[in-house]
């Protein structure tokens, strides 16, 4: 049976044409603008910082405390950990921070708006969400009656 093995002459040339389908540095008359680290945010998103990065628009959804996750507490707030009960309308990236093994982090609300974390193991997972105008209700679903809350959305 006949083996394939390529020279270096032809692995020279393959990384050589590979590397031609995209200059290193920008073209000075590219049009594109370069790639930007925010979102064009500009709402404060309740936390009061009337920042305009990126970080505005970040939301977190926490279950238990740091010192103890198995707590009955449940949150939402902003990057920087201040309680948040109204944000105006728009899209946000909400941030789990569920390390309970027996509570989840559920919130419903306007625009069918479904979104919860497991009850076993823990979730740190960020998603994007829309909020529109509105009041959304998040709860911990095997403890609906001590741990729950609402977020107000304003238009």
């Amino acid at each position: 049976m006949a083996r394939i093995r390529p020279t270096l002459a032809a692995v020279a040339a393959a990384l050589l044409l590979a590397g031609c389908s995209s200059p290193a540095t920008p073209d000075a008359s590219s049009t594109e603008a370069p790639p930007s680290a925010t979102t064009g945010a500009t709402s404060d998103a309740g936390s009061g910082s009337g920042s305009d990065d990126a970080s505005s628009m970040a939301l977190m959804a926490v279950v238990g405390t740091a010192d103890d996750p198995e707590a009955y507490e449940i949150s939402i707030t902003d990057a920087d950990g201040q309680p948040v009960t109204s944000v105006p309308a728009g899209d946000y990236e909400l941030t789990f921070v569920d390390e309970s093994t027996m509570h989840n982090f559920h919130l419903m609300g306007p625009g069918g708006v479904d979104i919860a974390t497991d009850v076993a193991g823990s979730d740190t997972s960020t998603v994007e969400v829309t909020l529109e105008p509105g009041t959304y209700e998040y709860l911990c679903d095997p403890h609906p009656s001590s741990m729950t809350g609402t977020l107000e959305v304003t238009g």
